[in-house]
């Protein structure tokens, strides 16, 4: 895995709507305390924090307050997703977990073209959350020990279970009720909140669980909306953007142990690497540095003007012959390696008249061009 130091900065609410978070499959430190505080003029930060009332103990060296500051975050693999919906509306999510000795802590940082709305009446699925399905490594089916976990930007909480196919909200015990919190960057109440920091800790208890697990599946959903007058959700203004229904051919929740999936270092994943090269882009259909074994990846080749695509190495192999539309397709499993090549494009000589001639007589005139639109070259004929 490749390892990158990163801090996130302070963007404005118009930076934001014209830019994501680049993507990847990190390692690093992800730090947000006090030494790298918001300085946004006329923003504020708002610490939203366990509003249920749950008698949990959080295990020590775990503070739940959406600031990711504590030692078990370093070195932490994150998932970075872009998202990316017809007609301009952008966001970026990162998420990772943490398995402590009593139970599982999920970080998520969410950001948003959109400003976030909240409401103590609407549904959580219907305002700005930060939602998943979620299973442990023995889940094999939907209606097998899958969940839903939703917390929105106004930090309402709920999970809710698949039985029988249908979604019920679960009857949580106060002594296993989750420890969320919710930091928001700019005032909800204005419209003027772009982003969002979410963190709950969840006993093992609750799933019928008494140790740390091996892996865990997390399918995240970035849900953007728009409330009315009335505090009402607005139904044709409501984004459900579930990252692997939209994204992964691998958005198996007939089969959850599969697609996102998090061990005790974090997400899981392939690196990606595309080399650059003269003539030429190649890129990953999401903006993607990494993949998921079992997903079919697309990539995307941009020829120059002017040069054409010879070769594409993929992991030493030339798989031009398999290039389609400018698209290459692969189904990753392990690290990948990408090398393109691109030339310029042949010139050939097209005449634009007929040329007549005869035995003791000149040609006729006649006008020649370069396919390729270039006009510069030397012409030796008989």
């Amino acid at each position: 895995m490749k390892k990158r130091m990163k801090v996130l900065a302070a963007m404005s609410a118009a930076v934001v709507a014209l830019s994501a978070v680049a993507a990847g499959c990190s390692q690093g430190n992800f730090v947000n305390g006090p030494e790298y505080s918001y300085r946004v003029t006329g923003k504020t930060e708002e610490y939203v924090i366990n509003t249920t009332g749950s008698t949990v103990q959080v295990d020590s060296g775990i503070t739940v307050d959406g600031v990711f500051d504590e030692a078990l975050y370093e070195g932490r693999n994150w998932l970075q997703l872009n998202k990316i919906v017809p007609g301009g509306e952008t966001g970026s999510l990162e998420m990772t977990t943490y398995f402590s000795d009593t139970g599982i802590l999920v970080a998520a940082h969410i950001v948003d073209s959109r400003p976030a709305v909240y409401s103590s009446s609407v549904e959580t699925g219907n305002q700005t959350c930060f939602s998943g399905y979620f299973a442990f490594e023995d889940a094999t089916t939907v209606g097998n020990d899958v969940y839903e976990i939703e917390c929105t930007a106004g930090n309402r909480f709920k999970i809710s279970e698949f039985v029988n196919g249908s979604l019920r909200v679960l009857n949580i015990p106060e002594d296993q009720m989750p420890v969320h919190a919710v930091r928001r960057i700019g005032d909800i109440t204005k419209g003027e909140c772009y982003e969002y920091y979410v963190e709950y800790f969840m006993p093992y208890s609750l799933y019928g669980k008494s140790a740390r697990p091996v892996n865990v599946y997390f399918n995240p959903t970035m849900i953007s909306a728009t409330l009315d007058d009335y505090g009402n959700a607005i139904a044709d203004l409501r984004t459900w953007y579930n990252f692997g229904g939209e994204q992964s051919s691998l958005n198996g929740w007939g089969k959850p142990n599969s697609g996102y999936v998090f061990d005790r270092n974090g997400f899981i994943c392939n690196d990606l690497i595309i080399e650059e090269a003269e003539g030429g882009t190649v890129t990953e259909e999401w903006g993607y540095d990494w993949t998921i074994d079992g997903d079919v990846v697309n990539l995307n080749i941009q020829a120059d003007e002017g040069y054409v695509l010879e070769h594409l190495y993929f992991n030493g192999e030339d798989v031009v012959s398999s290039v389609m539309g400018n698209v290459y397709s692969f189904t990753a499993y392990g690290d990948a390696t990408v090398v393109p090549t691109f030339v310029p494009q042949s010139s050939a000589i097209q005449v634009e008249n007929s040329v007549e001639a005869w035995v003791g007589y000149p040609p006729s005139e006649f006008v020649v061009k370069l396919n390729n639109g270039e006009s510069d070259f030397t012409l030796e004929y008989d």
